[in-house]
């Protein structure tokens, strides 16, 4: 296949990441010959390179219409169809990479696709089969990574997402995913200097400030995590979300004045938000107006009847009131019908059966037992023991 100057050029440009210039190329050298083969497959990768599915889609139809054998322009559109949800590509996918000559697309393209699937055991011999191809590639050690985390080879895959973000250097997402791994480590201090790094890749990524806070409030840092928030707030001045993150943060750093102002706002741009609602009322606990509390409860319980936190939370305020553990027991029924496994309304449940019925309280409290939290799982292991045979 004869390359033409024009697509020569483009490609060279497209390697320096100039991709807008590299496109404007290979669409110059379509014009002078639009069966260019050479200048469709390099737009296609352009295309791809840069998310476009439909135009990246349009390009390949047109090579292979050229090309009815084309083995990488048909590994990319099987691969597109596969991540759709049709796994009838994936035959065609293995077949393209088994060819004896099949390079580092059709190779790459199977083990995506696999990863798509959440096949991760089958894909990743494929992705290390791509890695040998091109040594180094930051995409493939990235997609390699995802796959071994899949498969729960967690130190494996944090050491993939680790030479991707080398091999890349200015890339988040290998840093975003690397503080994920750490997290689920238990690494959470590692898991935040990681996540630093990825926001000084890309300080215009909104979805970093977001988890960047989230874990910092994890770690017992409201602090930072305000800080993580208010610039948040200054990229997206309208998002709700980012206020009431902001709200949460000053309410766990101990501002709860200022977390009932920042998260009244939140609730005037989402009325309809049952987290803020029920953070909202969190504070006004704290701040000694049960009334109000238990009012944005009901409110959050009655919008959204499958929010367990709203549902606990407003059972917890019923229980703190003499006579409340009727009240407390129908909100928590209710709630047991959208979440009969969750161990917090099971402890609740309990805490409101205990001087009624102490063996369905008994019963609940054992249910808590299986609970991930260490606190939960501990008042669960008293009430057991104190509601069980003497």
């Amino acid at each position: 296949m004869a390359v033409s100057k024009l697509a020569s050029s483009a490609a060279r440009l497209m390697k320096q990441g100039l991709l807008k210039e590299a496109a404007r190329d290979f669409e110059r050298a379509l014009e002078q010959d639009p069966k260019d083969a050479s200048a469709l497959l390099g737009l296609a990768r352009l295309r791809l390179a840069q998310h476009d599915e439909p135009a990246a889609r349009e390009v390949l139809q047109k090579l292979v219409a050229l090309h009815p054998t084309h083995p990488e322009a048909l590994s990319h559109l099987a691969r597109l169809d596969a991540e759709r949800g049709d796994a009838r590509q994936l035959d065609l996918l293995a077949a393209l990479a088994a060819q004896p000559k099949a390079g580092f697309f059709e190779v790459v393209n199977h083990g995506r696709a696999l990863l798509g699937h959440e096949r991760y055991a089958a894909a990743i011999p494929e992705l290390e089969r791509a890695l040998a191809l091109q040594p180094g590639n930051a995409q493939t050690l990235t997609y390699l990574g995802m796959a071994l985390q899949g498969d729960k080879q967690l130190d494996r895959a944090l050491r993939r997402y680790q030479e991707a973000a080398e091999a890349s250097k200015t890339e988040h997402l290998p840093l975003q995913l690397a503080a994920r791994v750490q997290l689920l480590q238990g690494h959470v201090g590692s898991a935040i200097v990681t996540l630093r790094q990825a926001i000084l890749r890309s300080p215009r990524e909104t979805a970093l400030f977001r988890e960047f806070a989230s874990l910092c409030l994890m770690a017992g840092a409201p602090e930072a995590a305000m800080r993580a928030a208010i610039e948040l707030r200054l990229q997206l001045p309208d998002s709700a979300d980012a206020i009431y993150l902001h709200g949460i943060s000053a309410f766990v750093a101990g501002k709860d004045e200022d977390a009932d102002r920042i998260l009244r706002e939140a609730l005037a741009k989402a009325p309809e938000s049952a987290p803020v609602r029920v953070a909202l009322a969190k504070v006004r606990r704290k701040l000694g107006d049960d009334a109000e509390a238990q009012k944005l409860l009901e409110a959050a319980v009655a919008s959204a009847p499958s929010e367990a936190g709203a549902a606990n939370d407003l059972a917890v305020l019923h229980l703190s009131r003499p006579g409340g553990a009727a009240a407390a027991r129908a909100v928590l029924t209710e709630a047991l019908k959208h979440h009969p496994e969750d161990p917090g309304i099971h402890l609740n449940l309990a805490l409101a059966l205990a001087d009624s019925d102490k063996a369905q309280a008994l019963t609940h409290a054992k249910r808590a037992q299986a609970s991930t939290h260490r606190d939960l799982r501990e008042q669960a292991d008293r009430l057991v023991a104190a509601l069980g045979p003497k």
